[in-house]
């Protein structure tokens, strides 16, 4: 009888050993909460060259995409959670109107990125068990993808060597043409001296 009442009594306190672990596995230490607001490591900030900025001022998907992604910045946890939906939808929607002056197989990669990121920040926000620093890293990331979209974006406007050399070719050869007084502007400049 004293075995079986031992044998209960050792199953009865490790039954209880293992319940008290139970609740310290469920309380996960996170470096951030939901109250925290998004705070971007990235120093760099790009700016649109003018041909770009000309180009995606008619794209009313790129001006939605760019306003949330900066308004993102300011945003705490439960905000990013809150709006993840409505930047999922905006990201889809940069996707898949992307105007053809655009349209490049670097630019439409970007595009993907951007997609991406918006579907996990979506996905972990519709978690039970949302973790705020998941969160925050991802929201992060789309902050700073948008800015690689916005550099792939400059890199379609940037000049090559042979477009240089031909551009000022055509700057040479409209110095020879002879201006109203019938002179060469190469032969002007020298009679001034």
């Amino acid at each position: 009888m004293r075995k079986i009442l031992l044998l209960f009594l050792s199953v009865f306190l490790v039954a209880c050993e293992n319940q008290a672990e139970a609740p310290q596995r469920a309380q996960e230490k996170y470096n951030t909460s939901f109250t925290d607001e998004l705070e971007v490591r990235n120093n760099r900030s790009v700016t649109l060259q003018p041909e770009a900025r000309q180009v995606v001022s008619t794209w009313l998907a790129y001006i939605t995409a760019h306003d949330e992604v900066q308004q993102l910045e300011n945003k705490s946890g439960t905000e990013i959670m809150e709006t993840s939906n409505n930047l999922l939808q905006i990201m889809e929607s940069l996707h898949t109107t992307l105007p053809d002056t655009l349209r490049s197989p670097a630019v439409i990669a970007r595009t993907n990125v951007l997609l991406t990121k918006a579907n996990v920040l979506h996905q972990l926000s519709r978690k039970k068990q949302k973790n705020p620093d998941d969160i925050f890293e991802v929201a992060e990331e789309l902050v700073v993808e948008f800015d690689n979209f916005k550099l792939q974006l400059n890199e379609l406007f940037l000049k090559t060597p042979e477009n240089f050399e031909l551009e000022l070719d055509e700057e040479y050869e409209q110095s020879l043409e002879p201006d109203s007084t019938g002179t060469i502007p190469l032969f002007r400049e020298n009679r001034r001296t």
